[in-house]
């Protein structure tokens, strides 16, 4: 089959090679045989390549991705899936398992999947994986949002598309940081209340005077340090990402693991004590996200097929084209998402 192999860390054109003859997976019990038609690119996965996580945690070479859209090819006896069918999902192949969905064959575990809703198309499904369920799940301790404030830093990004459509569709107040050039994008597509130019505020973290404060605070960047002002007394910071975090730490492997770690625990901790900054006796969430179809997959699939979330691709690559797409997403300012596609639909 053929596959894009990650074969070491480092450059994203040194280390992902594209093969024609890769060998097929075989499907084990439990586990449903895909011919994957589309996935797409999330920053975990260039992480891994950087060789930010530990490297004696992930198998080399392997085959990157976890989303996943296509059809059925084989299942269990009994499964509720059969061939034919198509499904899209998160298949929980992650830094052991060698083989992803960057390839023409995936098998993965039946209960990841989930029916693609009528109307959506593949590369719209294979976007929904781990950003919308992301998006969900830093959603959902704050779900009903109706009448709720929701910042969301970083909005235009893959899982900040999905957070800002999600709020609104709940009937949430949602302001949202961006740079100028996606103002329009956040505003006037995503359907954002308030767009912040993180890169002309001097403090874009602060309430200006007669703010009311905000329920929620999705950090997205890493900036969640600067942010506490931002919350109602109760309000709760759910922190999706430690890129600030990440960055600014030299080493590599287990040092930045363990910041990331130690930082969870700290702020945790401070959270059940009521000694967090800002208001006071706010809520820390650091969101762990479960690939279970039903903490957001299947939802948001039914928002995508109603038009009340829109999937926003901004590139569609060929399976030979990742290389250049996980070169394009390192920068850091990629709008929606890019899209990987496998196979013609």
């Amino acid at each position: 089959m053929k596959a894009v192999v990650m074969t070491g860390f480092g450059p994203a054109h040194e280390t992902l090679k594209f093969d024609e003859q890769h060998p097929a997976p075989v499907r084990k019990k439990g586990e449903v045989l895909v011919q994957v038609h589309a996935s797409s690119v999330n920053p975990a996965e260039f992480r891994i390549r950087q060789g930010l996580m530990p490297k004696w945690m992930i198998r080399v070479p392997q085959i990157l991705g976890v989303d996943i859209a296509g059809v059925v090819l084989e299942a269990d006896e009994g499964s509720k899936f059969k061939p034919g069918d198509r499904v899209f999902g998160c298949t929980d192949q992650f830094m052991k398992d060698p083989w992803g969905t960057y390839a023409e064959l995936c098998s993965a575990r039946e209960r990841l999947l989930a029916p693609i809703p009528p109307g959506v198309g593949f590369e719209e499904a294979a976007c929904l994986g781990i950003a919308g369920m992301t998006a969900w799940q830093a959603l959902a301790p704050s779900m009903p949002l109706e009448g709720k404030r929701v910042f969301v830093q970083g909005g235009a990004g893959g899982i900040g598309h999905f957070t800002v459509q999600i709020a609104k569709a709940q009937g949430a107040c949602v302001a949202t940081t961006c740079s100028a050039r996606n103002a329009d994008f956040v505003t006037q597509d995503l359907g954002a209340d308030l767009a912040v130019d993180y890169t002309l505020v001097k403090d874009a973290f602060t309430l200006a005077p007669g703010e009311q404060p905000y329920d929620v605070v999705v950090d997205l960047v890493g900036a969640e340090p600067r942010s506490w002002g931002l919350l109602r007394r109760g309000g709760r910071m759910a922190a999706v990402s430690f890129d600030a975090l990440m960055e600014s730490r030299k080493a590599q492997g287990n040092s930045v693991l363990t910041a990331i770690v130690w930082r969870i625990l700290k702020l945790s901790a401070a959270s059940a004590l009521g000694l967090l900054p800002g208001p006071g006796r706010a809520v820390y969430d650091a969101v762990q996200q479960s690939h279970e179809p039903d903490k957001g997959l299947v939802q948001l699939g039914d928002l995508v097929a109603a038009g009340k979330v829109k999937v926003h691709i901004t590139q569609v690559v060929p399976l030979e084209g990742i290389a250049d797409a996980h070169a394009e997403c390192e920068k850091g300012h990629t709008r929606g998402k890019v899209a990987i596609r496998v196979r013609p639909e």
